[in-house]
């Protein structure tokens, strides 16, 4: 039996259009990177200013470390023991702040000498957070106000409950270890 003419056999197989795949791959990828950049802290435009991470290394009280890159420290070697969530009327070591930023905490922080009678309203903030922030004097602030996130410090001259509140809700649980609300 003989072939028809009019029909042709080809033995490669069908070409495929890749670009659906290559697209859907490429999108994926964007995706992952922006997650990554997003979780990483690496936020331009943002509150205050950004620090380089110090690391995550747990020290025994009194033990002696490097100097911060920033003051108030926002990242670096702290206790094992984290500072209890709330208002503190008493000065609290770095070391164990940073361990509240580490989990995702802020920690807010006045000059009692330079913040006259307004600390009640870093008390009504804190209990708006109140398993996600610290609030304490620091006499050693050259600034009226100053708050922490992890690798993040953004300093004020006054109490800006708006602004206050504004970094909270931004930098809160973005950090290395997070712990629920």
């Amino acid at each position: 039996m003989s072939k028809p003419a009019n029909v042709k056999f080809n033995s490669a197989p069908p070409r495929r259009n890749l670009w659906p795949a290559a697209l859907v791959g490429a999108v994926a990828l964007l995706l992952v990177g922006a997650a990554w950049w997003g979780r990483s802290g690496a936020d331009t435009g943002g509150l205050g200013q950004t620090f380089a991470n110090q690391g995550q290394e747990h020290i025994a009280v009194g033990t002696a470390h490097p100097a911060y890159n920033s003051f108030p420290a926002t990242s670096g070697w702290h206790y094992v023991q984290p500072q209890p969530w709330g208002t503190f009327a008493y000065m609290v070591e770095p070391e164990r702040l940073i361990h509240n930023l580490e989990h995702g905490g802020i920690v807010i922080q006045y000059n009692p000498a330079l913040l006259q009678g307004t600390e009640g309203a870093l008390d009504g903030i804190q209990r708006r957070f109140p398993n996600k922030t610290v609030v304490a004097p620091n006499e050693a602030l050259k600034v009226p106000v100053a708050v922490t996130a992890w690798r993040r410090l953004y300093t004020l001259d006054s109490v800006d409950e708006t602004r206050i509140v504004a970094f909270i809700e931004r930098y809160k649980n973005r950090a290395p270890e997070r712990f629920p609300d």
